[in-house]
């Protein structure tokens, strides 16, 4: 056992979070923790980690257990570079690993200052940081927020391969389904711990719901009929009818900790908007031509939006995606080509991320200033009526949006994006932070949805279950896809694994360099310093060059270009240092 749950208990302000739960982590384990936003996954997790917030209870740990946390808002000395902050929280002694590691995430530039990084570069940089530190339990909250589609493939293989106890929230199905082998679901307060992976949860919580309802009935006979004895209030007073009435208070307990549970199964949530009509003409793309900072993102992109369009949007990380939408929404202007948009077009945007919440606005006055009455297929709705329909209590309405979970704060964007009535949506990364059941019912929203959908994601379940065509940015372009997302990605592994297979020679099943791989293995290292050193002066050099634009100009494509060289050397290293790993671990079951 590494870590033991006591009847645990976790207050916030007058909410019970987490009340008396009992669970134990061990060895090996490899646990999925699901449950609505605001349900307290982030809070378990940080009890595990440090549990000196907890209100009561007991968590045993064993001694000296190494944990390496991933918390969903990173801490850094914002002074360092990515390497320098890698290596000293990480303490590795190993700069290679290092720097693979963090290639593999997108952050080759490793002298960048992190106070020059994006909040999905710190992202990813905790998570490379967490992965790279030597431990007996990993802990990962949201660890997929931020990645790209290649990136959470390389981490998924990374985590099946993990031998130790793992401990994940995610709202990646895929993710769930096939690294864990256990799901721990938190639900009014309360746990529902399942020896099963996530499709094997769902049909156990099934099972556990048939039987509440069950159990419910039998106690409300029972109720009815003690209510009734209850009732004739008999003048005498013996012991034993006083025994029966303590009976029949604690069955009136019961009875309503049962409804409780059966209204938290039953929750229903709707998300749902006035469609309002949708011309002929929608969006026409033509011609369109991207740069930045002189790196073209696309070329000569063209497409014309269909009324009932599904498109889904996949690209790495700066290849271009956001960019597409803030051309269409008019708030960026193109290199080149145009954008025509429909006179009867009505988009609703969902932004990445929400620069407009005021954390010190109360939930119902965000949604007032957007609109105070809304009309919907229903008929007029007021604000706080509608925000009853997203699970937004009465109470919680009149808290400050500081008070919100990240989860939480992503399903009031939805709403203030739906409320105005859209015929086209453009969502990007909609799936960051929502909780599955809130994911599930927005699934269920596209599919009715009148208008087009576009939508940027990374959440390869939603993007194979909501749409039926795909664009890919790669290599400066943008080229169709109309298969499922998870099979672009299975397609092009094999191929990239057959790659590597070739490359990796055998006699008599025994691993072994071949006498140019042994030679470039050995020079490698020296090499990538070498490398790294020159870039560095041209680093410097571009520094130093100021106002010298056309000197500058040369200097930038070079490091970029050397820069793509390093990379390349890199992945080579990782290459040749597994073959390297292989024949050292043949060589000690051999004993050579």
């Amino acid at each position: 056992m590494l870590v033991t749950f006591n009847n645990v208990s976790v207050k916030y302000l007058d909410k019970i979070i987490l009340n008396k739960v009992s669970f134990t982590i061990n060895e090996n384990d490899k646990i999925g923790i699901v449950g609505m936003n605001g349900a307290g996954k982030s809070t378990l997790l940080k009890a595990i980690y440090q549990d000196d917030f907890i209100d009561d209870g007991i968590i045993y740990k064993k001694s000296n257990l190494k944990i390496s946390y991933l918390a969903q808002e990173p801490s850094f000395n914002l002074k360092e570079t990515i390497l320098d902050e890698a290596l000293r929280q990480s303490e590795a002694k190993d700069d290679y690993e290092v720097k693979t590691i963090l290639t593999k995430f997108g952050l080759n530039e490793y002298n960048k200052p992190i106070k020059n990084l994006s909040g999905g570069e710190k992202k990813r940089l905790a998570l490379a940081i967490t992965l790279l530190k030597p431990c007996e339990l990993l802990i990962l909250d949201e660890p997929t927020n931020h990645l790209d589609i290649w990136m959470i493939n390389w981490l998924e293989k990374f985590l099946l391969k993990w031998s130790k106890a793992l401990v994940l929230v995610t709202h990646d199905r895929y993710f769930l389904e096939r690294i864990t082998k256990k799901t721990l679901e938190i639900e009014q307060s309360n746990i529902y711990l399942y020896e099963a992976n996530y499709s094997n949860y769902l049909l156990l919580k099934e099972q556990r719901m048939q039987a509440v309802l069950a159990n419910s009935r039998k106690l409300q006979v029972l109720f009815k009929k003690e209510a009734a004895w209850a009732s004739l209030n008999p003048q005498a007073r013996s012991t034993k009818s006083k025994d029966r009435l303590m009976r029949f208070e604690e069955l009136e307990k019961e009875i309503s900790s049962q409804n409780n549970q059966l209204n938290g199964l039953n929750k229903e949530m709707a998300f749902f908007s006035q469609f309002t009509r949708l011309g002929k003409k929608t969006i026409i793309i033509e011609n369109l031509t991207q740069k930045v900072e002189n790196k073209i993102l696309f070329t000569n992109f063209s497409y014309n939006v269909r009324r009932l369009d599904r498109l889904g949007i996949v690209g790495k990380n700066g290849s271009g995606k956001t960019t597409l939408f803030k051309i269409i929404m008019g708030q960026i202007q193109p290199e080149s080509g145009s954008i025509t948009i429909g006179e009867t077009v009505r988009i609703g945007y969902l932004k990445q991320e929400d620069a407009s919440f005021d954390p010190n606005l109360r939930i119902i006055d965000y949604i007032k200033k957007i609109k105070e009455v809304v009309d919907t297929p229903s008929g007029l709705m007021n604000a706080s009526n509608l925000l009853e329909e997203f699970m937004f209590s009465k109470n919680q309405q009149y808290c400050k949006i500081a008070t919100l979970s990240g989860g939480e704060k992503r399903r009031l964007q939805l709403v203030a994006t739906l409320i105005t009535n859209p015929n086209i949506l453009l969502l990007d990364e909609p799936t960051n932070d929502l909780d599955i059941y809130t994911l599930e019912i927005l699934e269920d929203y596209l599919e009715k949805f009148k208008g087009a959908v576009i939508v940027i994601s990374h959440d390869r379940y939603f993007l194979d279950k909501v749409v039926n065509h795909n664009f890919i940015y790669q290599n400066e372009q943008i080229s169709e896809y109309t298969g499922l997302i998870s099979d672009y990605i299975k397609d092009a592994s094999l191929l990239e694994k057959k790659k590597h297979t070739a490359k990796i020679q055998l006699a008599n099943n025994i691993p072994h360099f071949t006498s140019s791989e042994k030679k470039e293995f050995d020079q490698i290292e020296n090499k990538i310093l070498m490398e790294e050193d020159v870039l560095k002066q041209l680093n410097e050099a571009l520094f130093l060059a100021g106002s010298e634009y056309l000197k500058a100009l040369d200097l930038q494509k070079e490091i970029e270009e050397r820069q793509k060289k390093l990379d390349y050397m890199y992945e080579r290293y990782e290459y040749l240092n597994n073959i390297n790993e292989q024949i050292e671990n043949y060589k000690k079951e051999k004993k050579i």
